[in-house]
């Protein structure tokens, strides 16, 4: 059957959602409740570790949480203390009301400059890496809790934006320094692919020359030419995961003109552009495919891309 990821083509499937799932042995320095989306008709073809960017949560990128979920993925999503609710929480100096509406943290001197020390504070990147392995250690309870069975050798991928890449491609092999340590690898092997959206380069969170040598796995890269880094760094950047990883099942999407967000992948009020969002849909869902249940025509489609993606102009590029 040809693939055919068309956003205008609904998922075939209802999304069921749960928001309030906590493992046992998880409840411990738990931020928020795993928030779960997965087809309800069929057991799930694949799962989905997902990682949200620096001061979001595991309740934001619901659309594309439910496409994954539609066309039959179980999507989990974390929550990881640099979330700004529970920033504001923790850090009551900050003037911030925990149970008010934080959505314009940013406009806040005070609170930036905070959360861009959070971003580059080795704490916060250890803690999710101790909460997504949690989750992969809990994985038959998050299973028996939303399909209501456990599942043999279920392929997982990770994905993530923002600092919810640079959590997965920790995960898929990037080496990092770690101020005052050295280099450290959290390569975990139970993930049988990753989705970097809107990643980072070398010359920060540890990054370097070398630390993509080995990603071996297949990973996809998406970025946007408007797109940048914290410290004020283009789209050359965000590419590098791609560019300085090894051959083999390694994709990348530069499309044109999207910002950080990708066409407002994370929340509808982000820099909404559909076709964008569209793009970012349908990519993934390829890739997911292509190495989850390894689907040879949705890696034909990814193989077969030129410039443009529906009305989403772009650079697409794999090796």
């Amino acid at each position: 059957m040809t693939f055919v990821p068309q956003t205008s083509v609904p998922g075939r499937y209802t999304v069921a959602v749960r928001t309030d799932i906590v493992p046992a042995g998880m409840s411990d320095r738990m931020v928020l409740p795993l928030v779960c989306r997965w087809p309800e008709e069929r057991l799930p073809k694949g799962v989905v570790v997902f990682c949200h960017g620096l001061s979001a949560s595991g309740h934001d990128y619901a659309g594309l949480s439910e496409y994954w979920a539609a066309h039959g993925y179980l999507v989990i999503h974390p929550t990881f203390p640099d979330w700004i609710g529970a920033v504001a929480a923790s850090e009551p100096h900050l003037g911030l009301d925990p149970a008010g509406d934080l959505n314009g943290w940013g406009a806040d001197p005070k609170v930036r400059a905070r959360m861009f020390e959070i971003l580059h504070e080795p704490w916060y990147w250890f803690e999710r890496i101790r909460i997504v392995r949690q989750v992969m250690d809990r994985l038959d309870q998050v299973l028996e809790a939303t399909c209501k069975r456990s599942l043999d050798a279920v392929p997982v991928a990770i994905a993530g934006h923002s600092f919810g890449a640079y959590t997965s491609q920790l995960f898929a092999g990037a080496w990092i320094d770690i101020p005052g340590e050295g280099p450290r690898n959290f390569r975990d092997d139970r993930f049988a692919a990753a989705i970097l959206l809107s990643a980072q380069g070398r010359d920060q969170q540890g990054l370097r020359e070398g630390s993509w040598d080995g990603i071996s796995g297949p990973m996809l890269n998406v970025t946007g030419t408007r797109d940048g880094g914290a410290k004020g760094q283009d789209w050359h950047w965000k590419v590098e995961p791609y560019e300085f990883a090894p051959q083999g099942d390694k994709y990348l999407a530069l499309l044109t003109d999207a910002d950080h967000y990708l066409g407002g992948i994370a929340r509808p009020d982000q820099s909404p552009v559909p076709a964008q969002k569209d793009a970012v849909e349908q990519l993934t869902l390829a890739f997911l495919d292509a190495y989850l249940p390894k689907d040879a025509s949705a890696k034909n489609w990814l193989a077969g891309l030129s410039n443009r993606i529906g009305d989403c102009h772009g650079l697409f590029k794999r090796k």
